[in-house]
Parts: C-alpha cells; sequence; structure tokens
C-alpha cells in the first residue's frame, strides 16, 4: 500500500488496530535517530515492529517556538499525507509571543500550509518558576497567560482544534480554558499527568469535544497516578500520543521515543481498562477522526 493512500484506508474502517500519534516533535525525533529525511523515518517505523498487528498511519508533528517552526514546516512538507502539522507558541517560550514577526509567522503557517490541523501546543506550565522574588513570577505567569488567551482566540478565529499543555497549573489552566473556549470546542489536552481532579473538570466543561492525551508515562513503573487517571476516562475521550523524542515506554526507556512506539501505550491504556488492544485502538482512531478530522 502506498504510503499517501493510509488516512484513506482508515477514513473508510479497512485497516484495524490502525493508529495516529496525535502529538510529536519529528523533527527532534530525526535529528535524535540521525535519520536523514521523514521518509526514511516512515520506512523504519512500518518495518520497527515485526510482531505487531497495529498499524501506524501517521503522526501530528508540532512546531512550538521560533526554532521548530522551519523545521516542522519542512518535515510535514515533505511526509505526505502522513504527517500532519500544528504550529504555535509552548508557555515555555510565551515571551516569544510577544513579538510582531513571531505572532505573524504562526498565522501564516496556520492559514497557508498544507496538512495543518490544530493550533499550539500552548497553555500553561508553572513547573519551574523564576526564583526572583513575587513580582518576576507574576511576570512570567503573565505572559504565559497572555500567549494562551491569544492562541485560544485563533483557533477559535480560525475553527481549528488547539493543543493544550498545562503542568503543575491546573486552576489556571482550567479557568482560562472556561473564560476563552467554546464548551464543544475541540481541545486535545496533551501529555495529560495532572490530577483526576482537572480530568474531571476538563471533561465537564467541554464534554463534547476534548480529550486527553497520554504517552509512554502510562507504561512507567512509577506511572501509577496516570494509570489511576486512565481508569476514570472513558476511552472515548483518550487520545495516543508519545510526544516524542521524549518518554519512550517500557521496554524502551532510555531510547529516542518515536511514534511507532504508540502500540505500547495503547496496550497499557487496554489493561488499565481491562479490554482488549483492539477496542483501544478503535476508539481512539475514532477519537482522532473527531478532534483532528483525520
Amino acid at each position: 500500500m502506498a504510503s499517501s493512500d493510509r488516512m484513506t484506508r482508515v477514513d473508510v474502517d479497512v485497516v484495524t488496530n490502525a493508529y495516529v500519534d496525535t502529538h510529536c516533535h519529528m523533527d527532534a525525533v530525526l535529528a535524535r535517530l540521525n535519520v536523514d529525511s521523514i521518509e526514511d523515518y516512515l520506512a523504519l517505523a512500518d518495518a520497527f515492529d515485526a510482531s505487531s498487528t497495529s498499524t501506524f498511519e501517521g503522526c501530528v508533528t508540532v512546531g512550538c517556538s521560533s526554532a521548530s517552526f522551519e523545521s516542522t514546516r519542512a518535515v510535514a512538507r515533505a511526509g505526505g499525507d502522513r504527517v500532519r502539522a500544528a504550529y504555535g507558541v509552548h508557555p515555555l517560550s510565551a515571551e516569544e509571543w510577544r513579538r510582531d514577526d513571531v505572532r505573524a509567522r504562526v498565522r501564516e503557517l496556520l492559514t497557508s500550509e498544507p496538512r495543518v490541523v490544530a493550533v499550539g501546543e500552548t497553555g500553561l506550565d508553572y513547573h519551574r518558576l523564576p526564583d526572583a522574588g513575587p513580582e518576576a513570577v507574576a511576570a512570567y505567569k503573565l505572559a504565559q497567560k497572555e500567549a494562551f488567551a491569544a492562541q485560544m482566540a485563533l483557533a477559535n478565529e480560525l475553527n481549528k482544534p488547539l493543543i493544550v499543555h498545562t503542568r503543575e497549573a491546573e486552576e489556571d489552566t482550567l479557568e482560562m480554558m472556561k473564560a476563552h473556549l467554546p464548551s464543544d470546542a475541540r481541545v486535545h489536552v496533551h501529555c495529560f499527568t495532572s490530577s483526576a481532579n482537572l480530568a474531571r473538570g476538563l471533561l465537564e466543561a467541554f464534554p463534547t469535544n476534548l480529550c486527553l492525551g497520554f504517552t509512554g508515562v502510562a507504561t512507567f513503573k512509577n506511572g501509577q497516578d496516570v494509570r489511576d487517571v486512565i481508569a476514570q476516562v472513558p476511552l472515548d475521550k483518550i487520545l495516543l500520543e508519545t510526544d516524542a523524542p521524549y518518554m519512550a515506554p517500557t521496554p524502551f526507556r532510555g531510547q529516542t521515543c518515536h511514534p511507532a512506539m504508540v502500540p505500547r501505550i495503547a496496550a497499557a491504556i487496554a489493561r488499565v481498562h481491562d479490554v482488549d488492544d483492539s477496542v483501544v485502538f478503535e476508539k481512539c482512531r475514532a477519537n482522532t477522526r473527531r478532534v483532528y478530522g483525520i
């Protein structure tokens, strides 16, 4: 089967155990794997696990800083129908949003590049606050909030899904999303490692089209907190993702993570929900269509 046919086959439910890695950074994956091109990676991915019954349909690669816009664009353009893209400004790069050229470039990429499917990732990250007094902390948080609010408005304007990053900022994240997004917004809260309380709050506030993404952390020995959250999230609200090149699932820990490792994450979710892996693949593939339209 030609690579350009893969998305079409899934859309008519021909392929079983099919998946899309809904969040990765393929420019960084290629660099870390020392792979020359996205075409070479796709061939590697197709041959990655000969014993697997799953089918890697494609991925969403994310450019979320000025340093990654052009490399993400190059990968997305070369990847054909198996590679979709998202562009935005990550909260740890939020100061960049204050630059006219960065805001203009994000808008240009979102509106002119082919196969763009989402705005983001954006959001709030309070994991490492400045150690320079309360005024510096307040300014740091304000920059993130301004960038987050503006990108939510952009997603609304362009009618595109929003990719949200949240870390140690649960109350502010939920409050801002409720203030700036309609309740039927298409949202992917990615790499979810937050509390069950936040998961419930998000699903209650956005009951139609919000999904939580889970990564290789679900397979870690010390990932029980994440598995406890997964147990409380319905399968029709879960997306499969790697956040590659980070957090390779067991048994690949310590290696460069990449999209072909998603089946290990699906298997971990299936164990938590006590269902066959095929059920997770089917549900999550349908969720990907609902949120991203792919």
